[in-house]
C-alpha cells in the first residue's frame, strides 16, 4: 500500500495541492492519506478524490475574508498599500482579535460545510487520518475516520488546525483542542503502523514537532526548494507560486530530475565527468571557491542555476542542461560561473 502524509503549515499548505497534481501526472495513486493542521484539511478533501475542487479553493481563496479581517484592511494588504491608514486598520484588526479572544473559526467551518466531507470520507476507498491534541487531559489523538464519531469529522479537522490565534471554542466531547503540530507535525507513523509499505511525506518546513519515524526506508520526503509564503499570507500571487513550486518540486523527485531549485532533464554522472574534463585547475579552484566543494555534476548545475537566478528565469519549466550550456557559452561576461561554463566541452 502507498500512502501520503501532509504536514501542517497554514497557507503554505497550498503547496500540497501542486504536489498532489504532480503525483497524478505520474499516475501515482494513494491508498491512504494522513495530515496535521492544514494537511488534515487538504488530506480530507483529497481522500474524497476532490483534487479539482481543492485546486479551485486554493486558487481563489480570500484568506483575509476567511479569517474575518476588515474588508478595507484586506484590500490594502492585497494592493500592498502600506500607508498610515493601512497601519491604523491593522492595529484595529489586532484590537478586535484581542477583544474577541482570537480569530473566529466561522470561516473555516463554512468552508468545510461547503465541501460536505462527512459522507464522502466515510464512503471513500482511501484511508484518512489526522492528528490533534485534546487540551483537557493533554492527550495526543491520532485518529482515522473509523475512530471519529458520525457527524464529527468537520470538528476534528478543525481541531487538527486549531492554532493559538483562533478563538477558543469547545468542539467535541466538551473539550478544547490544539493544533496537531504540537506533537505530530507530519504524521507518517500513522500510515506505517497501519502496514503501509511506502509513504510520500510533503513537509512544508513550517513550525511543529515531528515524531521519530519508525522506518525511514519506507518514507520519501518532498520539501520546498525555496521559501514558501508566510503561514497567513493574503497575497494570491504567493499562494499560486506555492502551488507551482509544489508541482515542480514533486516532479523533480518522481522523475528524478537534476537540479535543486530548477528542474533539468537527468544526465548521467559520466556526462558531467566528460564535459568538465578540459576545465583548467585554476578555473575549477575559482568555481569551487565560489560555489563550495561539491561534485563536478553539482558544480555545473549550481553554475547554471546561479545564472538562471541572475536573469530571473522561471522556475516552472523543465530544462535541457546541454542546451543551456551552449547558450551561455555565447555570452560575453567575466563572471566566475560563465568562465567555468565556457571551459566545458
Amino acid at each position: 500500500m502507498v500512502g501520503l502524509t501532509l504536514s501542517g503549515g497554514g497557507v503554505k499548505g497550498s503547496y500540497q495541492i501542486g504536489a498532489y497534481l504532480a503525483f497524478k501526472k505520474c499516475h501515482i495513486k494513494f491508498d491512504g492519506i494522513t495530515g496535521t493542521s492544514i494537511g488534515a484539511f487538504n488530506g480530507a478533501v483529497l481522500a474524497c478524490h476532490m483534487e479539482s475542487e481543492l485546486l479551485s479553493f486554493w486558487e481563489n481563496v480570500d484568506v483575509g475574508t476567511l479569517l474575518g479581517f476588515d474588508e478595507d484592511y484586506v484590500k490594502k494588504e492585497k494592493l500592498n498599500q502600506k500607508d498610515l491608514e493601512y497601519f491604523l486598520l491593522k492595529i484595529d484588526n489586532l484590537i478586535d482579535i484581542l477583544k474577541n479572544k482570537g480569530i473566529s473559526i466561522d470561516g473555516l467551518q463554512k468552508v468545510l460545510e461547503d465541501f460536505n466531507l462527512e459522507d464522502k470520507l466515510r464512503k471513500s476507498n482511501v484511508d484518512f487520518g489526522l492528528s490533534t491534541l485534546r487540551l483537557k487531559d493533554g492527550k495526543p489523538l491520532n485518529l482515522f475516520v473509523e475512530d471519529i464519531p458520525n457527524g464529527s469529522l468537520n470538528n476534528y479537522i478543525i481541531a487538527s488546525c486549531y492554532l493559538p490565534i483562533f478563538k477558543k471554542e469547545k468542539l467535541e466531547d466538551d473539550s478544547y483542542f490544539f493544533d496537531g503540530g504540537i506533537h505530530n507535525y507530519c504524521p507518517v507513523n500513522m500510515l506505517l503502523d497501519k502496514g503501509y509499505k511506502k509513504v510520500y511525506a510533503i513537509d512544508l518546513k513550517a513550525i511543529g514537532i515531528s515524531q521519530i519515524v519508525k522506518d525511514k526506508t519506507k518514507v520519501i520526503y518532498i520539501k520546498p526548494s525555496r521559501k514558501l509564503s508566510s503561514m497567513i499570507t493574503l497575497d494570491k500571487d504567493k499562494i499560486n507560486d506555492n502551488i507551482k513550486m509544489g508541482y515542480y518540486d514533486t516532479l523533480r523527485v518522481l522523475k528524478r530530475y537534476d537540479g535543486k531549485e530548477y528542474c533539468f532533464k537527468r544526465k548521467s554522472n559520466l556526462y558531467y565527468k566528460l564535459i568538465t574534463s578540459k576545465v583548467s585547475e585554476k578555473t575549477l579552484a575559482l568555481a569551487y571557491g565560489f560555489f563550495g566543494e561539491c561534485s563536478k555534476k553539482d558544480l555545473v548545475i549550481k553554475s547554471i542555476e546561479y545564472l538562471f537566478r541572475k536573469e530571473n528565469k522561471t522556475y516552472y519549466d523543465v530544462y535541457n542542461i546541454a542546451r543551456e550550456i551552449r547558450k551561455y557559452k555565447k555570452i560575453d561576461d567575466n563572471s566566475i560561473a560563465l568562465e567555468f561554463i565556457k571551459e566545458l566541452i
